[in-house]
């Protein structure tokens, strides 16, 4: 029978059909050590950081931690650590010992009343009204919470309601291919002519949805295709039904 020419255990038969040369060292790393490529070296038999007993399978480097956390834990303890030194905290003023820089309450119930207490003085000092007035019409708006100013400024209802169907309308606008749409919603037409269709010379109930069968649209007097200016000049109150009835007819 064979065996390892390092260690002199014994080697696993070569099955007679396998080519190949026969086999002289149990695993690479008897090789190694029997041709000097490294030193030997005990395996631990223990754990560094626990003390459990270790289970070694396989050749390579020894095992020296039971677990990649145990490493972790054991690496961190060899670093240099600051000194400890003497610390209020800002929430019970108690003196604590601590070796971290930015650490100011002695426990974590501490950091939690503190961050509490912050925040109640907080709201007791912002004011129990949030009014304000709104960039279009100047009118007083009355609101129990905060409302930000976004990019174009801060609006009452009836005017946010108006500049988010101006918005509609550029995009609309835009997908028929006009260049420099106009910004402004149906409201401006019916300042101007009233809630007529201008097709069917009927009233609009402006309580229906846009798109509705009956409900308000603008209209191109003559058509953007046909060459018609998107200007205000050029645009009529109509139903939706008509205007698609319409089309691009002039």
């Amino acid at each position: 029978m064979d065996k390892c020419k390092n260690c002199g255990s014994v080697l696993i038969a070569r099955p007679a059909n396998k080519q190949g040369r026969n086999q002289l060292f149990c695993n690479p790393y008897c090789g190694k050590l029997f041709r000097g490529e490294i030193r030997f070296v005990d395996k631990p038999k223990n754990c560094r950081w626990c003390g459990v007993e270790l289970v070694h399978v396989g050749a390579g480097n020894p095992k020296k931690f039971c677990s990649r956390q145990h490493a972790a834990k054991h690496r961190q303890s060899l670093k240099p650590k600051a000194p400890s030194v003497e610390k209020v905290c800002l929430f019970c003023s108690n003196v604590f010992v601590s070796n971290l820089k930015q650490s100011k309450f002695c426990s974590s119930n501490c950091r939690y009343g503190f961050a509490g207490q912050a925040k109640k003085d907080s709201r007791a000092a912002s004011p129990l009204s949030f009014d304000y007035e709104c960039d279009d019409c100047s009118r007083l708006v009355v609101s129990v919470k905060r409302v930000t100013r976004g990019q174009h400024g801060r609006y009452c209802d009836f005017c946010r309601l108006r500049r988010r169907r101006e918005r509609y309308r550029v995009k609309t606008a835009k997908r028929q291919k006009v260049l420099n749409p106009v910004r402004m919603s149906a409201d401006v037409l019916i300042e101007r002519d009233g809630n007529v269709c201008h097709i069917c010379l009927t009233e609009i109930d402006l309580s229906l949805a846009r798109n509705s069968r009956f409900g308000a649209t603008i209209d191109h007097v003559v058509p953007v295709s046909k060459g018609g200016a998107d200007t205000l000049e050029n645009m009529k109150l109509a139903h939706w039904i008509c205007n698609i009835k319409k089309g691009n007819k002039v």
